[in-house]
């Protein structure tokens, strides 16, 4: 028999190996096992051996101890490979195997997986093992003798031997590893400190291992997914999905899966956000895994919001949704507006009301006067401005004490809303007031012609005369119109 010349290859029983043993066999060996370092195995030559040998009958008598198993006759096919186990290589059977017991039968000389972590010191030294390793046996994926695979892989592919307990059927979009079969790009696959297997530690820290753009988002925005805390796969499957990014679900299904009031609003809610369902549906908004900005939106809320309304936008029911590029250009910005807090007067997920207001506004020019109508107005402004017939303070657009605002909406019909004299998001006019409107149930847009004076104002809107109004002596030239824009329209204080 010939001796291999390493550690444990003799024909005795040897010592248990120890720690320093351990280490000298592992250091010994990190070349057979690294792909970047492996040699070939030197198996007899195809000069030397003849592979077409009719095969002996297999032997009843003990073999002559300085017999090989490695001949033409016998074992000869355990060399003809890419890779050849080491004792193999050289026909030392007897690193492994003890002597015949009768029957040409040659145990191994140690139990289970000891016959290979005496040389091959694999687990035991981390918190996770492959459990392939306890229940089946180091041979659940090598082939004790030879390989043409790299590491004595039973089946052709690393690929191939995970598939064969692990079956992941590919879908329509995949991880890039997965997708190339280089399942230890992140995975161990004997042991390790992190679950699963993972190489570079537990999630979210091992994906970032390669995804370091959001790692470096993560680590420098105050907001970040609760989700992502706990690892990428609350959302994403880690192998292959049908749907894009390999989330588990739709992306919009995705969200509303966790967020599940944000669900029953989209779902049970009249009017619906078409934002939603379109595109990148919730990450249309939304960052998924951390932003500077609350609520993880994308930028600041209004900018996100004329990403799609700076210019028109044609809605899913056919309406046309006016652009607010004019709108912004304008002198007089709506309080929300000019905070850029759109969310103040919209429901930006579903809501009951037209234009997804958060309350009741009237859309028609003319309406008969409820108060629960003007609900949205109200929010932020007094009723009583709509309320009170006269007043000496409550609001600067009155004729001596009479309150012009009751007048115009206090009707039991065609009363005015608030819409027939003012432009709701902005205006080149002081308290937001329209240079024209569109006439009720026409396609005419109707002139105002507001003059503002100082202690009053008139107009000449296109359905009726000039009128005039003024708080108490006789009016003088207005001064100069403010650069900023009026706050006094809001609190509705004299003007």
């Amino acid at each position: 028999m010939v001796c291999a010349g390493l550690s444990g290859c003799g024909h005795e029983e040897p010592a248990e190996p120890g720690d320093d043993h351990r280490e000298q066999v592992a250091a010994a060996t990190a070349d057979r096992y690294d792909p970047a370092l492996a040699s070939e195995p030197q198996a007899p030559t195809a000069e030397a051996i003849s592979f077409n040998t009719p095969a002996l009958e297999k032997p009843t008598e003990p073999l002559p101890k300085d017999a090989s198993c490695i001949t033409p006759g016998c074992h000869i096919t355990l060399v003809d490979a890419k890779h050849v186990h080491g004792p193999v290589a050289v026909a030392d059977c007897q690193s492994c195997h003890g002597q015949d017991v009768g029957g040409h039968q040659y145990p191994l000389k140690r139990p289970g997986n000891q016959t290979c972590m005496f040389c091959h010191p694999v687990v035991g030294a981390r918190e996770h093992e492959h459990e392939a390793i306890s229940a089946s046996g180091c041979v659940a994926c090598h082939d004790p003798h030879r390989s043409d695979t790299n590491f004595l892989l039973a089946e052709s592919s690393i690929e191939l031997t995970c598939a064969s307990c692990h079956d992941t059927p590919l879908k329509k979009h995949a991880h890039g590893p997965f997708a190339a079969g280089q399942c230890t790009v992140c995975h161990q696959p004997h042991e390790a400190n992190a679950s699963n297997l993972l190489r570079s530690g537990d999630q979210p820290e091992h994906c970032y291992g390669c995804h370091s753009e959001i790692d470096l988002r993560v680590g420098n925005s105050p907001f970040v997914h609760e989700p992502l805390k706990e690892g990428c796969t609350a959302c994403h499957d880690a192998h292959t999905s049908d749907f894009p990014f390999q989330l588990a679900a739709p992306i919009t299904q995705s969200c509303l899966d966790c967020h599940e009031q944000m669900a029953k609003r989209v779902r049970d809610e009249p009017v619906s956000h078409d934002a939603l369902f379109i595109a990148d549906g919730c990450a249309n908004c939304h960052d998924p895994h951390a932003s500077a900005d609350p609520n993880l939106l994308r930028d600041r809320a209004d900018h996100l919001c004329l990403a799609c309304h700076e210019d028109p936008v044609e809605a899913s029911d056919g309406r046309t949704i006016v652009g607010m590029k004019p709108t912004l250009n304008r002198r007089f910005l709506h309080g929300p507006v000019r905070a850029g807090d759109c969310a103040a007067c919209h429901s930006v997920h579903g809501g009951q009301n037209a234009r997804l207001l958060l309350e009741k506004f009237p859309d028609t020019f003319y309406a008969s006067f409820e108060l629960s109508s003007y609900a949205l107005c109200f929010s932020c402004h007094s009723p009583d401005l709509v309320m009170t017939e006269n007043t000496a303070e409550l609001t600067g657009f009155r004729d001596g004490d009479t309150n012009l605002h009751y007048t115009h909406v206090h009707r039991d019909k065609k009363g005015r809303t608030c819409k027939t004299c003012h432009d709701i998001h902005g205006s080149d006019l002081p308290q937001h007031m329209a240079s024209e409107v569109p006439f009720e149930g026409s396609r005419w847009s109707m002139p105002i012609n507001f003059t503002k004076v100082q202690g009053g104002g008139s107009c000449a809107p296109g359905c009726h005369e000039p009128k005039t109004y003024r708080r108490g002596p006789a009016t003088t030239p207005a001064p100069p119109l403010p650069t900023q824009p009026d706050d006094a329209s809001i609190t509705g204080e004299p003007s």
